[in-house]
């Protein structure tokens, strides 16, 4: 992992906090907010432990052991987590309950706020919601310990939404549904501790949620939201369907197998009518949702009902993306059909479908040895939105999607301790 420095200036600024006003609000009535999930209260000690404990990182590490240093005095410091539920809608525009987890300071004295969508969970058990009523500290959580309001979406797929897959990569869901949480959660704090939230989000996410961070900036400036997006934080993404699909059939693995759950989403809210058998292979394409090879079982429809684990997903399907992708899938451009897949993952690229004003600053961390998630996407982001001349930093750093992950996590809190 790279060394980080100039840090000591930077966390001094920990300890100066800004105040958003109260106002009272008469006869308010909530029109995003439905219910109060779950509540749990704890320390910003205990947020500290339980995610070096999740994450395994070595308490020894100077960048870690500085902020340690810097946190001394501040670990008691009382945070709430509250999950809710939300009024929202599903890409076809239906309304539907969305769910998710924020966290604030009991003393409402915070920061900022920084929204913080989720990774690419396969199974419909793991989401921030869920998380907090089981009263786990997740890693999407992490700016709550510098003293942020972090807002944490679910998406959909879960709980109330459960019944349909997870629109993954779904550009313009992704960013209305996080903007109704959002409102949902100024709503709450306004109704049960009369304080009105900040119309400013710093925004940032990993692995699939440094494409929907990019999406929900997007929603947020595009849109007459009223809300401001200062910085992006985005790593290990895919901002561009199409080259991260290209860049699969060329490597012929992936270690996590997003894939199949990415298509079966655009085939099922883009009214598609995939022929799964043209589009996996040797029983992946198999439809019914059964353990049964003999009864049509073993495929997609049983592996990716979102009651499997994505380690039992792997233990049976393994990294070589031949073993249950079609031919077709292994060229450069879509073949069959693929070409079924093609208008769809356009119309949500974020490389091509959105110019990012001169004044938001995005910043990308990305491996070049990632081996769940193309590095060529990002080389991708990059390189079209420098000839844009938006303003985007990128590292091209080294490790595996994980401990470009740890990095990405720790250049986030930086600057953060720095705002």
């Amino acid at each position: 992992m790279k060394r980080f420095f100039l840090l000591t200036p930077l966390i001094f600024s920990l300890f100066f906090t800004s105040c958003t006003p109260h106002d009272s609000i008469d006869d308010f009535v909530p029109e995003y907010f439905v219910e109060e999930l779950n509540i749990w209260d704890f320390t910003i000690g205990d947020a500290v432990s339980a995610l070096l404990n999740e994450l395994e990182i070595d308490q020894e590490d100077p960048t870690v052991s500085t902020i340690m240093g810097f946190l001394k005095g501040y670990t008691s410091k009382e945070i709430r987590g509250v999950a809710i539920s939300y009024r929202t809608v599903d890409p076809f525009g239906e309304p539907v309950l969305g769910t998710g987890a924020f966290f604030y300071p009991k003393d409402l004295n915070p920061r900022g706020i920084v929204e913080v969508p989720p990774i690419a969970h396969l199974d419909n058990g793991a989401s921030a919601a869920i998380y907090l009523g089981r009263k786990r500290f997740f890693e999407e959580a992490f700016p709550v310990m510098l003293n942020y309001i972090t807002i944490n979406p679910d998406l959909l797929g879960v709980l109330y939404t459960e019944d349909i897959p997870r629109p993954f990569l779904h550009d313009a869901n992704t960013g209305i549904v996080a903007y109704h949480m959002r409102k949902a959660v100024e709503e709450y704090l306004m109704l049960t501790e009369n304080y009105r939230l900040d119309n400013r989000s710093t925004v940032m996410g990993y692995s699939l949620g440094g494409a929907s961070a990019m999406s929900i900036a997007k929603y947020y400036t595009t849109n007459p939201t009223g809300l401001k997006v200062d910085q992006v934080f985005t790593g290990g993404g895919v901002y561009d369907g199409l080259e991260a699909f290209r860049a699969y059939a060329r490597t012929e693995k992936s270690d996590y197998l997003a894939i199949p759950t990415v298509i079966i989403a655009m085939d099922t809210f883009y009214e598609l009518g995939l022929d799964y058998s043209k589009i996996f292979a040797n029983g992946m394409e198999n439809p019914v949702n059964s353990p049964d090879p003999a009864a049509g079982g073993d495929g997609y429809a049983y592996w990716f009902d979102g009651t499997h684990s994505s380690g039992s997903i792997h233990r049976r399907w393994g990294s070589d993306l031949r073993s249950y992708m079609h031919e077709d899938f292994f060229n450069d451009e879509p073949q069959g059909e693929f070409l079924k897949l093609q208008e769809c993952m356009q119309i949500n690229s974020l490389v091509y479908n959105w110019t990012p004003g001169p004044f938001l600053n995005i910043n990308v961390i990305h491996s070049g040895e990632d081996n769940l998630i193309p590095v060529d996407c990002a080389d991708l982001l990059y390189k079209v939105y420098k000839e844009k001349g938006c303003s985007i930093q990128y590292n091209r750093t080294t490790g595996d999607h994980y401990e470009a992950g740890t990095e990405f996590m720790l250049t986030a809190m930086l600057y953060l301790l720095a705002k």
